[in-house]
């Protein structure tokens, strides 16, 4: 009996842990594309252009290095644009990962607790690629974020292919009363657990 109450005082704690995983937590994230409208899915001539849906900048599905930059992204042409991936949750974030057209930076702000952004990295996905897409990876002391933000500069032509937050969710506070009645559960549980091996 004393086994099965420390196995549910065990789960409790693990339940109430401070953390909910270490991996990529953008993933799946909502996506959305602020500025003119206009921009998004314009690549200035340039042939066979194929916008993507937004949710595959955080889908997990790199393209290979060199592929087309306006094929399968999310891209846009002008000034003053952005992509804003919108987190499931409340993370503690220590690096990132891009894939996005080589020959432009890319800037990544976040959106902190104290809903202000704040500027985090500059990131050029030129390092493995000479033409097309390109990787870009960026480390830092871990930061608190509930969203990310990407602009960019350069030729004035840009795509997103992949967006990666490595980290991990935070889990809410409980408030205190919440810990009062996991207190009065598992009271009640060992209340009738007594009972039943008296019987």
């Amino acid at each position: 009996m004393n086994a099965k109450i420390s196995a549910l005082l065990a789960a409790a704690l693990v339940a109430t842990a401070p953390f909910a995983g270490a991996a990529d937590v953008a993933a799946g994230a909502n996506v959305t594309f602020v500025g003119n409208a206009a921009d998004l899915g314009n690549s200035n001539g340039w042939c066979c252009g194929s916008l993507a849906a937004l949710s595959t900048v955080t889908d997990g599905v790199t393209l290979p290095v060199e592929h087309q930059w306006n094929i399968g992204t999310a891209f846009w042409s002008g000034t003053g644009d952005a992509l804003v991936i919108t987190l499931p949750g409340t993370a503690s974030v220590g690096s990132l990962a891009l894939e996005a057209d080589n020959n432009d930076t890319y800037s990544v702000s976040y959106l902190g607790t104290d809903n202000v952004w704040h500027s985090l990295a500059a990131m050029d996905p030129n390092t493995d690629s000479n033409d097309g897409l390109g990787d870009a990876t960026a480390s830092f002391t871990p930061i608190t974020a509930t969203a990310f933000e990407i602009t960019a500069t350069g030729d004035n032509d840009y795509a997103v292919a992949e967006f990666v937050a490595n980290g991990k969710l935070l889990t809410a506070v409980p408030e205190p009363t919440s810990g009062l009645l996991l207190l009065a559960g598992l009271g009640a549980l060992a209340t009738l657990a007594r009972r039943r091996s008296a019987r």
